[in-house]
């Protein structure tokens, strides 16, 4: 069902994901726990297309979703569901954005 392969990226010079590999098949529950700082946030952000990668690919239900647009990336943010530690919203988006984003 989501499939990431090889993804790398960098923001500001630092290197944040290197190389990371993940596989969740349908019916998976996937959590993610780990440092501060340790890119947790960047992965989630390039699952549901917000952020692209430096390199490598995001498959969802079998389709590669890197460099797809908002409407294209709209049914694949419908069947994955998110929660930031104490209900952080999306930094990049203003509030309307935040509340829309659900929608």
């Amino acid at each position: 069902m989501l499939k990431v392969v090889n993804l790398h990226k960098s923001i500001g010079g630092q290197r944040i994901l290197r190389g990371i590999d993940l596989e969740v098949k349908a019916g998976e529950n996937v959590v993610i726990i780990g440092k501060s700082g340790g890119g947790k946030s960047v992965l989630l952000r390039h699952l549901i297309g917000l952020l692209q990668p430096d390199e490598g690919a995001v498959f969802f239900e079998g389709k590669n979703i890197v460099g797809l647009g908002d409407e294209a990336l709209s049914p694949v943010r419908r069947k994955i569901g998110m929660l930031f530690q104490n209900g952080a919203l999306f930094d990049s988006f203003t509030v309307e954005e935040n509340l829309a984003f659900p929608l």
